[in-house]
């Protein structure tokens, strides 16, 4: 009988609290929601005014989208895409950011390797692109090496900041319980850096997906950007419309899915150091 009456208080109180939710949702996600309707009116006006050879319809593009992704040969392009841009950033995390935080404890090698780091970050993505094609030719390989040489000066100055900008009182802190100067970077340090690097990881995410697609088109590789220049060749604006879609899709699914939640735990931990 207790455990009816506890359920039944549990059903009374999550009935309440619904409305409340639904208002935080709406008030979180709405207006995103309008904006994306707003663009999505936009686009279709100018589709209208244009017409379809120029720019398609959104629904002719929606079309288009499903006609891809009812096909396996539509899903193993996204994937490749997907996974030479996140080969190619787990390379320039380990890599960049290994540096970067090297190079934020030693002042003598941030001086040094600061400007290799502004020489590869003024670098055009074409340059290398193209160099890549001499050196590996239109290969897997090759677009994952553009996006991982095209990233890793980003995120070793995220990570170099990250060691900067860090709350040394912290460290003073974990000094004064004891602790070695491994254990206050693994368990202090470390935390403070990736909190400061999260950021730096989206953008240099966008940045992955924006060369691999690149480097796919140039060299057509199969992928999106692959797939894109096929629909060059063919004048099909509706698939081309339909690829570029995809593309921001699966830059939105990777930062949702792995970024975002990272950059959320790590900021509540650093909201919890500084309370």
């Amino acid at each position: 009988m207790t455990s009816r009456v506890a359920l039944s208080t549990r059903l009374t109180e999550a009935v309440e609290a619904l409305p409340i939710q639904m208002g935080n949702t709406a008030v979180r996600l709405g207006p995103g929601a309008l904006g994306l309707l707003l663009g999505l009116f936009i686009w279709h006006l100018g589709a209208v005014a244009y017409g379809p050879f120029v720019l398609p319809t959104p629904l002719a593009t929606a079309k288009a989208v499903a006609s891809v992704l009812s096909s396996v040969d539509g899903w193993a392009a996204v994937l490749s895409t997907i996974v030479r841009v996140i080969s190619g950033l787990a390379i320039s995390l380990t890599i960049g950011a290994g540096l970067g935080i090297a190079a934020g404890y030693v002042p003598f090698l941030l001086r040094m390797l600061m400007p290799w780091a502004t020489i590869l970050l003024g670098m055009p993505a074409i340059a290398w692109i193209i160099l890549t094609m001499i050196w590996f030719g239109p290969s897997h390989g090759a677009v994952i090496f553009t996006v991982s040489v095209m990233t890793t000066p980003v995120l070793f100055m995220g990570a170099a900041e990250g060691v900067l900008v860090r709350d040394r009182r912290l460290d003073d802190m974990a000094l004064g319980f004891g602790a070695s100067a491994w254990q206050q970077f693994l368990r202090v340090g470390l935390f403070q850096i990736a909190g400061h690097l999260a950021p730096v990881m989206a953008i240099a995410l966008a940045l992955g997906f924006k060369v691999a697609i690149m480097s796919e088109l140039i060299t057509s590789v199969t992928g999106i950007g692959g797939e894109l220049a096929l629909a060059r060749t063919h004048l099909d604006v509706d698939m081309a419309m339909a690829w570029v879609v995809l593309a921001v899709s699966g830059l939105l699914a990777v930062e949702h899915t792995a970024v975002r939640p990272l950059r959320r735990r790590l900021e509540r931990w650093r909201a919890i150091g500084r309370g």
